[in-house]
């Protein structure tokens, strides 16, 4: 890396994460019951959906997201994520979940997918972490850049691991609590459907939260022998992608800072201090490290807001003031001024240049401040 060089892929979104098929297990039955044509939604993002795939091959992570975005779009029906969680019963999600099902006791399980689940699905941070009130919580959140709709994802996989819960407590447990990093994006009587719990919003992770004492409650199929032959499948596979990927320590630092602005942004412009808590560090120590690679915190925050925005802006249908507010700009006109400054157009005309013209020509126009408009348009 050269000093001062920031631009990077955004996220580490050049290592295009993947996810096993297994994942997508049932999803084109689901898309033809919401009311959408599964091969048009797949079509949409990216992917093909077909019902032969093995469960092992991998599937773009964003494309995966992407499927979700597009069917609550094509549906209209906000409560797509937690309905496809709620069906999603563990023998369907392949080697992680017959991984937790051979485990001997639900602590365990959740261990193993805590540990594991970074094989199944690249790009992806989950951890298990003790509380001091006698709860434990299951966190997951995607770390990899670029997969910018990513609420639907959060609330089916929650869903899921809630599912294996109720393997061994029965169909009626619930979680104490449920943290989502987004707003609210469904009906208040959907979260209540899934999940039978609180569930609080704009947290800085996913997780289901439950009691400790559950975590000695033996899995009904525990097999520690298959357990092993399990483990070794989900490690042993071929595609690189799912793996944890080895890198610098400069790197990964730089990885985890921008992903922690990135998730910070939609509560205000995030401050060095806050980041640093967030990874455990003295502010100082982040601070000479950055120094150390020729970068300053609000150069690097800019940058991530400028690549966040044209990410956003890529997707017709999100609405502006949205993309602000995600941007941690409280009004509009901020957003925009703050985009001409980077670009020398708004983001209006920025969006409809490259929906005419592509993001190449875009980008171009807007790096240079001489604006493609279409026939027809004023600027």
């Amino acid at each position: 890396m050269r000093p001062g060089d920031i631009s990077g892929p955004a996220d580490g979104a050049a290592r295009q994460p993947h996810v096993l098929a297994a994942a997508a297990t049932g999803a084109y039955q689901f898309i033809r019951e919401q009311g959408c044509d599964p091969d048009r939604v797949a079509l949409s993002a990216g992917l093909r959906l077909d019902p032969d795939l093995s469960q092992t091959a991998s599937l773009d992570l964003a494309g995966y997201c992407l499927l979700f975005e597009e069917t609550t779009r094509q549906s209209g029906h906000a409560g797509v994520g937690l309905s496809y969680g709620r069906h999603f019963t563990p023998d369907m999600l392949g080697l992680i979940s017959f991984i937790a099902m051979a485990s001997p006791t639900l602590g365990n399980a959740v261990e193993n997918v805590a540990e594991l689940f970074p094989y199944h699905q690249g790009g992806t941070m989950t951890r298990l972490v003790h509380q001091d009130d006698g709860c434990a919580r299951l966190e997951y959140r995607i770390t990899a850049g670029g997969i910018i709709g990513r609420g639907q994802d959060a609330e089916l996989t929650m869903g899921m691991f809630c599912n294996i819960f109720r393997h061994v407590l029965g169909q009626h447990w619930a979680p104490r609590a449920i943290w989502l990093e987004h707003r609210r994006i469904a009906a208040p009587g959907e979260y209540d459907n899934a999940f039978g719990a609180p569930v609080h919003f704009g947290m800085g992770v996913n997780a289901v939260v439950f009691d400790r004492a559950e975590m000695g409650c033996a899995m009904p199929q525990g097999n520690v022998r298959l357990l092993d032959v399990l483990r070794c499948s989900l490690t042993a596979l071929p595609s690189a992608a799912m793996r944890p990927q080895a890198a610098p320590a400069t790197d990964l630092l730089l990885a985890r800072v921008r992903a922690e602005i990135r998730y910070a942004m939609g509560n205000g412009v995030p401050a060095l201090s806050q980041v640093a808590d967030t990874l455990r560090m003295p502010r100082w120590t982040l601070q000479r490290r950055l120094d150390g690679m020729g970068i300053t915190f609000s150069a690097l925050v800019e940058r991530i807001r400028q690549d966040a925005a044209r990410e956003y802006l890529a997707r017709p249908t999100m609405p502006i003031g949205e993309i602000a507010l995600l941007l941690g700009y409280s009004e509009i006109s901020a957003f925009s001024r703050a985009f001409r400054k980077w670009t020398g157009v708004s983001p209006r005309l920025y969006r409809t240049a490259r929906q005419a013209g592509g993001d190449r020509q875009a980008r171009a126009h807007a790096g240079t401040g001489q604006v493609f408009v279409p026939a027809g348009q004023e600027i």
